[in-house]
């Protein structure tokens, strides 16, 4: 997973106390720090205690609840921010990283499923959190989706710019449209196969497989047309 901001919304500002003080800016990191470290390892929050993040992190119960009405509001805050991360880390990647720069279609179609990938795996327990949190009717998965929607923007002008020279498309036709919709459409069936593998795990399409990147980047080659390589 139109382009909005990293949250559409307005936190509350119950939600989270600005620090007075570098010391309180350093018991909030070590917090969020903490909590993302738990969230991964557990992937439900219902699991997570607020006395195992305050004790992981070295602060206090009190300081916890200075800064957060409790563990739904921790969590937006915790999820904000690691969305806010990917996505510098994604617009890093693509001013920097050669593949991106690439005119080739099945080259960028190769990094684009290495980056999702590798965004699951690193996301796995936020990920599957934030699924669960979904099915109680919480918007929590609003956030990685507004996200996508912001990467997707990034990402997929390049591919269908490639796609459209890879088939000697000229700009002023109306097939970039088609071409378009064809990228998009492809990048939710996969986008779907990874979030299916984040509740489902593990299963055929484990997300610590090491042929799941390989067999996506097939998958999106074939349905673009493109040679396996």
């Amino acid at each position: 997973m139109t382009t909005t901001s990293l949250r559409s919304r307005e936190a509350p500002p119950s939600t989270i106390a600005p620090p007075r003080q570098t010391r309180s800016q350093q018991g909030l990191a070590r917090m969020l720090h903490a909590g993302r470290e738990l969230i991964e390892a557990s992937g439900n929050l219902d699991d997570l205690s607020i006395n195992d993040i305050v004790e992981r992190a070295g602060t206090s119960i009190g300081a916890f609840y200075r800064r957060f009405d409790n563990k739904d509001s921790f969590f937006d805050v915790l999820q904000d921010a690691a969305m806010a991360e990917g996505l510098e880390h994604v617009r890093e990647t693509v001013e920097r990283d050669p593949a991106w720069r690439s005119n080739d279609a099945a080259t960028l179609a190769d990094a684009i499923i290495s980056f999702y990938v590798m965004t699951f795996r690193r996301n796995r327990g936020l990920y599957h959190a934030s699924l669960l949190r979904a099915s109680q009717r919480k918007a929590s998965w609003d956030a990685v989706k507004s996200t996508n929607h912001e990467v997707l923007a990034l990402i997929v002008p390049r591919l269908v710019g490639a796609l459209a020279q890879a088939r000697g498309v000229k700009a002023d036709e109306s097939t970039p449209r088609s071409l378009e919709f064809e990228v998009r459409a492809t990048l939710q069936m996969i986008l779907g196969m990874l979030v299916n593998s984040v509740l489902n795990d593990p299963g055929p399409l484990s997300l610590s497989s090491r042929q799941l990147r390989p067999w996506l980047q097939i998958r999106l080659r074939r349905c673009l047309g493109l040679p396996d390589g």
